[in-house]
Parts: C-alpha cells; structure tokens; sequence
C-alpha cells in the first residue's frame, strides 16, 4: 500500500530532514519506517478474505511470520508503537483505508504532500 511513500521512503539509509541539527543527519529507525509508512484495516474477517494481506503492517515488521498470526500479534505491536511515539495507522474498513491512500497518492502527486500533516 502507497499509505505515506514518498520518493527514497524504500531506502533503509534514509535520514530524517525534520530532525537536523546543523549538518548532522539522524537515521531513521528501519521498524518505525516500517509502521509509518504502511497501514493496516479491518479484523479477522479481512485477514480471512485478504489472506491476512490486510495486516500490513505486521506483515513488514514480521514477514517470515505465518499470515495466520498477525490478527493476534496486532495488539501488541499497537501497544508497543504507542509506547514509543511511532504512528500506526489502522482503518477499520477498507473504503477508509483506500481514501487515505488515494488522499495521500493525489497530494504526493500535486507537491502538497510535504504541506500536509496526518
């Protein structure tokens, strides 16, 4: 899913332009890169009918993971992204989750996307 990619968002040496000081870069964290540029919707039923690819976010955290676990490890992956400030967008419909994608496909795409906070 395009939810947050923007151009070298794929790169894992990517820094954060937001966080300079001076001429120093911070790297980005790989896992909260993960969560943030990704989104999950729905529950079980979605994961039955999708194979569980509903569950994107569990699936880039854990991609060696069996489909069949990530409605159970979903929570706790939720708790530990609130614990530590990381993002984790969850729709609980797929007409929700399509909207914010085409929403955030269109502002990429008209150079608004750097004006627009989610």
């Amino acid at each position: 899913n395009f939810e947050g990619v923007e151009e070298g968002d794929l790169s894992q040496l990517k820094t954060d332009g937001d966080n300079n000081t001076g001429n120093q870069r911070k790297p980005i964290c790989w896992y909260s890169r993960q969560v943030e540029t990704s989104s999950t919707y729905g529950g079980l039923i979605s994961g039955w009918v999708t194979g569980g690819l509903n569950f994107q976010i569990e699936h880039h955290l854990f991609p060696r993971m069996s489909s069949a676990w990530y409605p159970y490890i979903a929570p706790k992956v939720r708790e530990i992204c609130q614990k530590h400030g990381v993002k984790y967008a969850h729709f609980p419909w797929i007409w929700q989750n399509m909207y914010s994608t085409f929403k955030r496909v269109s502002q990429v795409g008209n150079n608004s996307a750097h004006k627009a906070k989610f």
